[in-house]
């Protein structure tokens, strides 16, 4: 747009000199007309040195009104150019997120996750042992793993990660509760506000609530047969979902042994 401001500058000396020619015209015509006495012309040559001072006033109000218009759309234009930018921006930060997530080592997670000899386990040393492998990897602050009663729609827990409270957490059916909606639609639900009083995690220095709320339904053989209720601090980013579905998957094949 700089350029713009110097035509501008440019316009204006060129009006400046316009005007002093006229002048200088005028002022030499005048004295030559007067010294020849030819006072017949001295009107028509008054006349036409005015047009020529008006024609270049005209001109330089037109460059003036052009460079206006040129501003007008530049200024649009930069706009319309610092908006593409900042979506190119948007668009290259979202690609780069979803390239992170897509070079993501599921199978070192699983690994981490998922025991190592199950076999020696008991359905509650499984489920805790699991809880606690998530807390490890994912900043997860409670867990709580709930089975589903064989033959019923009934949910009771089993495996426990820093629950301290007097009684078991509640049984729930499917369709009911976060929980129990988690497993009636057989799709993981991310909870950025939890609700007063879901969670309270206890501590030497008191007791908080965490903020955010990842639940993982357990689905084997297209039935979910336990749901997973994961606490944090830190937010749980959605783009993870791929990751939680594989880690859901494998926990639901090494669960249904202790549901036979």
């Amino acid at each position: 747009m700089g350029y713009l401001k110097k035509y501008k500058i440019f316009a204006l000396f060129a009006l400046m000199i316009h005007i002093a020619l006229c002048y200088l015209l005028f002022i030499n015509t005048h004295r030559i007309l007067i010294q020849n006495n030819n006072i017949e012309d001295v009107n028509k040559i008054y006349i036409l040195i005015a047009l020529i001072l008006v024609s270049g006033v005209a001109l330089f109000i037109l460059a003036i009104h052009i460079t206006k218009i040129k501003e007008i759309k530049g200024f649009y234009q930069d706009a319309n150019d610092s908006e593409e930018e900042n979506l190119n921006d948007e668009t290259k930060v979202q690609e780069k997120k979803e390239e992170k997530f897509e070079d993501i080592d599921i199978e070192h997670y699983l690994k981490k996750i998922l025991p190592k000899d199950s076999s020696k386990l008991t359905a509650i040393k499984f489920t805790e042992k699991i809880l606690s492998n998530f807390a490890k990897e994912f900043d997860i602050v409670q867990g709580l793993f709930f089975i589903r009663k064989k033959g019923s729609n009934d949910f009771n827990i089993s495996g426990k990660y820093a629950y301290f409270g007097e009684t078991d957490p509640p049984e729930f059916k499917i369709g009911e509760t976060l929980s129990g909606q988690a497993a009636f639609n057989k799709t993981i639900l991310y909870v950025n506000e939890i609700p007063e009083n879901y969670v309270t995690i206890l501590s030497g220095l008191g007791s908080s609530s965490p903020r955010f709320l990842l639940i993982i339904p357990i689905v084997f053989n297209n039935e979910t047969i336990a749901v997973i209720e994961l606490a944090s601090f830190k937010e749980i980013k959605k783009g993870w979902n791929k990751l939680f579905e594989e880690i859901a998957l494998k926990i639901g094949e090494a669960l249904i042994k202790y549901l036979e």
